[in-house]
Formats: C-alpha cells, sequence, structure tokens
C-alpha cells in the first residue's frame, strides 16, 4: 500500500485529469453540454484503477462530479450521471481482473479482447443507462431521444476506453522503452509521416461531404508499422495520434468524415476511431505473443542444448568409468588366468619332481628286487616284473599329467616347440596323426599370449579327440600384416555350427574368452568336405605397441 502523500497525490491527478479531458469533450457535445462523442475519461479513469486499484474511484467521483456540474446541470443530476462514470469504471476493473485475469500491458491477445469486451462494449452500457436515465428523469432530453442519445454516450464511453486506456496503461505497467538511435530515427519517421498523411486526409476540405470513407484506411499502414516495430506503444500512440488529428479536422469541418450533420460526422469519426483502436491492439497483442513465443522457444531450445551436453558429459564420463571397470575387470581377470597357470605349473612341477622322482626310485627298487629274485629263480620274480612294468606306467602317466598342467617347453622354448610338443603327445598317447605348421620367425613374447593360446589349442585339440572321430588333425600358427593367427582343424564329422555359436559348452566358453582376453577374435567354420576349423586371429603385441608408440 503507498504511503497516504503517494495515495493522495494520485487521487488528486486522476481528478484533475478526469475534470480536464472531460471539459475538452463536453466542447464537442452533440446533445445539449453533457452528450458527447469525444470521452477521454472513461479510459482515464478504467486505467487508473488498474493501475492503483480501486481506491482511485474517489477520485473519478469527484472529477466526474466537478465536471458535471461545470455542464449547468442540476447538482442532483451531476451527481446522479458521476455515479454512472464511476460504476462503468469499478464495473470494467471488476470484470477484466476477476474474470479475465487482465494485464497492463496489453501483450496478449486474451487482454484486448477482454478490455474491448468486458470494458468497452459491457461496462460503457452501465454508465450510458445511468446517465442518460438521470437527463430523462431530469426532462434534459426527451423521452422519445433516448435510444438515440444512450447509442451516442455509450460509442463516446467506448471510444473513451479504447482509445485513451490503452497508451496510459502501457505507460504505468511497463519500463520505459529505450531506442537506439537508429530505432529513435524511425519513430521520429514515423511520426512526420503519420502526421503529414493523416493531415493531408483529415484536413482536405475537397473530401467533406463527398463521403470518401476508403480515403482514411491510408492510415493503417502506420498502424501495422507502429504495432510491429514498437509494439504496444506504437499501436497506442499512432492510434491516439490520428484521432485527436481526425476529431480536430472532423470538427473543423474538413476530411472524408464530415457530412451534414456535425453528430452524424463525429459518430463515423467514432467509428473509424473504434476500428482503428482495435486494429492497432490485436496486431500489437499479437506480435508480442509471437516474440514471446520465439523466446520461449529459443529459451527451451537452449535448455536442452545444456541437457543434452549435460547427459553427454555424464555418458562420456560413465563410458570412462566403464572403459576403466573393463579395464581394471580384464587385469583382474589376467590376473587370475596367471595365478591359476603359476599354480597349475608349481603342480605339474611337483608332480614330475616329487611324485615323478618318487616313482622313479620305486622303479629301480622294483627291478633290483626282480633281478635277486630271478637270480634265486623264485617264482616271485615274475610278480616282481609286473610291479615294474607297472611303475614305469604310472611314472608315464605322471609325466603327462605334469606335462598338461604346464608345458616346459612353453617357458623355455617358446609357443612354438610347445604346440608342437602337443602335436607330438596327441600322436603318442591317443594314436592320432596330429601335425604342427609354423612360419618362420613367429614367436609370442608375452608369457599370458602365449598360455592363453596354447590352451585354447590344447582345449581345440582335446575336443577333436573326444568329439570329432577324425584321423588327422592340423594346427597351425601364422603371422601376417602385424596379426597372428592358430589354426587348429580335423577332417572328422563335424559340429553343430548353432550351438557352436552359443559356445554353452565349458570348454568352447574358455576359449572364447581367452580369445577376448587377447582382443582377438574367435571363429568356428565347417571344412571342406569334412571336419572343422577352429581359429582365432589376434593382434600381434609388438607391432601394437609400436604402432601406439609411433602414433
Amino acid at each position: 500500500m503507498p504511503p497516504p502523500t503517494a495515495f493522495f497525490a494520485r487521487l488528486a491527478g486522476v481528478t484533475l485529469l478526469y475534470v480536464a479531458t472531460a471539459k475538452a469533450g463536453l466542447l464537442l457535445a452533440v446533445v445539449g453540454h453533457t452528450v458527447t462523442l469525444v470521452w477521454a475519461p472513461s479510459g482515464i479513469a478504467l486505467a487508473a484503477l488498474l493501475a492503483y486499484g480501486y481506491r482511485m474511484a474517489f477520485g473519478v467521483a469527484i472529477g466526474a462530479f466537478i465536471a458535471n456540474a461545470w455542464s449547468e446541470l442540476p447538482l442532483a443530476a451531476a451527481a446522479g450521471i458521476a455515479a454512472g462514470n464511476t460504476l462503468e469504471a469499478l464495473a470494467g476493473a471488476f470484470l477484466l481482473l476477476r474474470l479475465a485475469g487482465f494485464r497492463n500491458a496489453l501483450d496478449r491477445r486474451r487482454d484486448v479482447f477482454a478490455l474491448i469486451l468486458l470494458a468497452a462494449v459491457c461496462a460503457t452500457m452501465l454508465s450510458a443507462f445511468v446517465g442518460v436515465a438521470t437527463l430523462s428523469l431530469g426532462k434534459v432530453i426527451a423521452a422519445g431521444d433516448y435510444a438515440t442519445v444512450w447509442l451516442k454516450w455509450w460509442l463516446g464511453d467506448m471510444m473513451g476506453v479504447l482509445v485513451a486506456a490503452p497508451p496510459l496503461l502501457v505507460w504505468l505497467s511497463r519500463t520505459r522503452p529505450r531506442l537506439s538511435p537508429a530505432k529513435a530515427f524511425e519513430a521520429c519517421c514515423l511520426a512526420v509521416a503519420l502526421t503529414a498523411v493523416s493531415l493531408n486526409i483529415f484536413g482536405a476540405p475537397e473530401l467533406a461531404v463527398q463521403g470518401f470513407y476508403p480515403a482514411s484506411l491510408a492510415v493503417f499502414p502506420f498502424i501495422i508499422w507502429g504495432a510491429l516495430r514498437f509494439d504496444q506503444w506504437g499501436a497506442s500512440l499512432v492510434t491516439l495520434i490520428v484521432s485527436l488529428l481526425a476529431v480536430w479536422c472532423t470538427t473543423h469541418g474538413t476530411g472524408p468524415f464530415v457530412v451534414a450533420e456535425p453528430v452524424d460526422s463525429l459518430v463515423r469519426w467514432c467509428a473509424f476511431a473504434i476500428v482503428l483502436a482495435v486494429t492497432g491492439l490485436l496486431l500489437a497483442a499479437s506480435v508480442a505473443e509471437q516474440r514471446r513465443a520465439q523466446v520461449e522457444l529459443k529459451s527451451s531450445h537452449d535448455q536442452l542444448e545444456q541437457r543434452v551436453l549435460a547427459r553427454t558429459r555424464d555418458l562420456a564420463q560413465t563410458n570412462i568409468d566403464l572403459r576403466k571397470e573393463m579395464t581394471e575387470r580384464r587385469r583382474l581377470e589376467a590376473s587370475l588366468i596367471r595365478i591359476s597357470e603359476e599354480q597349475q605349473q608349481n603342480m605339474g612341477r611337483e608332480l614330475h619332481d616329487g611324485l615323478g622322482q618318487q616313482l622313479t626310485g620305486l622303479a629301480l627298487f622294483s627291478a633290483t628286487l626282480r633281478h635277486r629274485l630271478e637270480e634265486q629263480a623264485l617264482p616271485e620274480a615274475e610278480l616282481a616284473g609286473r610291479i615294474v612294468e607297472q611303475v614305469h606306467q604310472a611314472t608315464a602317466v605322471v609325466r603327462s599329467v605334469a606335462h598338461g598342467l604346464y608345458p616346459s617347453e612353453l617357458e623355455f622354448d617358446g609357443l612354438p616347440a610347445a604346440l608342437a610338443r602337443l602335436a607330438e603327445d596327441t600322436l603318442s598317447l591317443q594314436g592320432l596323426r596330429c601335425t604342427f605348421q609354423s612360419d618362420a620367425g613367429v614367436q609370442v613374447d608375452d608369457a599370458l599370449v602365449a598360455i592363453n593360446l596354447y590352451r585354447i589349442a590344447q582345449e581345440a585339440v582335446h575336443n577333436a579327440v573326444k568329439y570329432s572321430r577324425a584321423s588327422e588333425l592340423r594346427i597351425a600358427l601364422t603371422q601376417s600384416q602385424g596379426r597372428h593367427q592358430l589354426v587348429v582343424s580335423d577332417n572328422g564329422i563335424g559340429m553343430n555350427l548353432a550351438t557352436s555359436q552359443r559356445g554353452r559348452g565349458i570348454g568352447m566358453h574358455s576359449m572364447r574368452y581367452r580369445a577376448s582376453l587377447l582382443g582377438g577374435h574367435f571363429d568356428i567354420a565347417p571344412n571342406a568336405p569334412s571336419g572343422t576349423t577352429i581359429r582365432v586371429t589376434y593382434p600381434d603385441q609388438k607391432v601394437q605397441s609400436e604402432q601406439q608408440h609411433g602414433a
């Protein structure tokens, strides 16, 4: 709530402005000294209540009473008309605020339509009914003229609401426009051109009493100019300027609205001013809504871009985290495999050096025992010989198991030697013809890579021996264009490729998994005319490292 001094200052300002514009309008009265088609006070009163609240109705009532009492009306009639004027402003403000959620900026079409329908059309009827009824009861007008006077009163008040209220509402509700030098120059050009064209049209004596109304349409481009370039300011001020110039010239007998009867001339001018105001206000509101929609769309677009950028950053960070986790997982898995291979190596060494040596000693002891029994020609010598044979067989099995747990050739002679030994063992132990081929100079320096490739070959050979019914196996280790390739093929009955691609078996899963640890590709394909080929292609670690250092 404003301080008392500010309230009374505003109240006095509303009262004085109401009285001044009322006296100016009554100079153009069309019925006695009380009814005029130029009634700006209706717009001033509505703007005051909308901007400063309902308490400004006291200023409206005082100003209306003074203005009407000044027109030589009886005080009772002046009070009745003042009451009607005050009720009109109160009703208009109430309807706009309560029913339409009105905003004084007039930057929405719904506000413009509300101003036209609720304030300019409906609320002004209240003042017209009360005012004309007061004049009729006071014998100022004849009862038969009620409808004609009511229409003129209503048009005058409507003109005031649509022409006088908008510039005041825009002025009181929005910050003052800051025009750039170019925009200020454009505004001056608009004002000068508008004034020149309006004076040429409405100040032309030759257009009087001719009924050439289309000439007035020449001002509509200026309404469009003002609305498009200067928003509500431009539209409302252009309407006000045109209305003032048009009414001035019309009352002086020039322009297209002048007819034989001065009252009819003002009626035509009033209708033109109303149409002009409605056009400008609606166009300006449409432009404001379009610009606001563009701003909101740009804001939404910027927010969407920010969200996309934020999500992209989050996804990138998540991708980095996943890569770190995958790298760490691969490192841990490689460590587990290395530990597992070391344990198998230790077990193989213990079997070979521990149990194998004990079995060797037992074999020597058994052979000595058999020799002595044979010297004594005892029948137990045959049993002793069998013990020697069993011990030798057990020793061979232990050595085979120890070699399977960890091939010593892999550690001392490299992967090609270990694969060659695998082929020899397959031939000797399984009775299956198995060959090994290797490109010259192929060597795998990384122990982890070597042991994984060996295990893949070992599992592939095991599967072929167990399931393929093959008579021949081929193991190949080749190198080409910085990539190694391990191939194990057989001439057996083949296998179900659909089942092999799903790879649900432990052996198949193990081979695929070991190939993925090497960053390689695991593939199973049928041979022609029969058999199966298992192929592992993987990058040469040495070549890959050199390429990375070179990059």
